[in-house]
């Protein structure tokens, strides 16, 4: 196998699993509630666990993209996410749930700090096809977690939902341990906190992570807290299809982003996209209908496919010799807003109710409208 073909099977299959891994804690939520007998508040702490974890590692190993080495780092990585999942299949504690998807997070983000700068070194010409081909990759796995979750709680315990995701990632070692490392990374330029400063002033990577930490905040509340949500107006097995519905449509969403990415400018596409969320958001969460529901879950995953991939790739085609540090504050600014919007709506919901929380995707949407009109401006200003 040709390095560059090994190293872009490792990093879509990793990113596959992941999108299992990712969409399975949502629908297990109220399993946890059973089992560990905690509020709903105590409850908006178990996706943030994971992406506090993730932010750590993807903002010290994304700035040190010059220095660190890929195939030591992913293994390291991809090990951490390993023995994670081995732990929450003996968890008998919710602290210790806690810290398994902590941990969990600590080893995906030292393989997502890496994964995308290495696929834009690789695939230069066409990086942001690239990316939005890796994030329709990571939506296919995370379409299947919620019904893969439905089939383990049909024939088992949760607990063994981990034990089954560990056993593809035993592959993805196995390619890591026989890989060289990549030629590619050495272009990649080592950068100071002073350069992170100075990246962060220009207008397009401050506009490309003020929008992330919105958009993520939008996708973050769904993962977490769909499932939960719908089940207050369908069962719960079929709110966790729902919720694989409105992933599923990241799929279709992905492959079409793919092809317009490169015959729109990236911040049309998202004007375009974002403009058409609000009224979708809106009508999603505020209609008392079950079919409505699902008709807004299915237009609302169809638009934000497109928010990540096309930011992203944004901001490192306007500071591609510092593609790892841009990826980090692309990705940790999408992490933050993943983090923080689970543990908000969790707060409102034991206050007033989760309906009250889920409604506050109308404005996160409204504010991403926002951000991308005023970075479009602050580009269009003579220098």
């Amino acid at each position: 196998m040709k390095a560059r073909t090994r190293w872009t099977v490792v990093v879509f299959s990793f990113v596959a699993c992941h999108g299992v891994v990712s969409q399975t804690r949502g629908p297990l939520l109220a399993s946890f509630e059973q089992s560990f007998e905690v509020s709903q508040g105590l409850l908006g702490a178990v996706a943030p666990a994971a992406t506090v974890g993730l932010l750590l590692s993807v903002l010290f190993l994304g700035t040190n993209a010059g220095r660190v080495g890929v195939r030591r780092t992913l293994l390291a990585g991809v090990g951490l996410t390993v023995l994670s999942l081995a732990s929450l299949t003996l968890v008998q504690s919710y602290w210790v749930l806690v810290g398994s998807f902590l941990l969990q997070g600590l080893g995906v983000g030292a393989v997502r700090a890496l994964d995308r700068p290495l696929l834009g070194h690789l695939y230069p010409a066409v990086r942001g096809r690239m990316f939005n081909l890796y994030a329709l990759t990571w939506a296919v796995g995370a379409t299947i977690g919620p019904l893969f979750v439905n089939w383990v709680l049909a024939a088992t315990d949760w607990r063994m939902t981990f034990l089954f995701l560990l056993l593809p990632l035993l592959p993805v070692v196995v390619l890591l341990w026989r890989a060289s490392p990549p030629e590619e990374m050495h272009h990649e330029q080592r950068i100071s906190l002073g350069d992170v400063r100075s990246l962060l002033a220009r207008p397009a990577v401050l506009g490309m992570a003020a929008a992330l930490v919105l958009s993520g905040s939008i996708e973050g509340t769904m993962f977490a807290w769909f499932a939960y949500y719908a089940g207050e107006f369908v069962p719960r097995a079929r709110a966790n299809v729902l919720l694989s519905g409105f992933l599923v449509m990241y799929v279709p969403g992905r492959l079409l982003y793919s092809y317009l990415c490169d015959r729109l400018p990236p911040l049309t596409l998202v004007l375009g996209l974002s403009l058409v969320g609000v009224p979708v958001t809106a009508l999603a969460f505020t209609a008392r209908s079950g079919l409505v529901l699902a008709a807004g879950a299915l237009a609302l995953g169809f638009v934000v496919a497109g928010f990540f991939p096309t930011l992203s790739a944004f901001g490192i085609d306007n500071a591609s010799e510092y593609s790892g540090p841009v990826n980090a504050i692309a990705t940790g600014a999408n992490f933050l807003g993943i983090t923080a919007a689970p543990l908000v709506v969790g707060v409102v919901a034991e206050q007033a109710d989760i309906v009250t929380g889920m409604r506050l995707l109308v404005p996160a949407m409204a504010g991403l409208v926002v951000v991308v009109v005023l970075t479009r401006w602050r580009l269009a200003r003579p220098a």
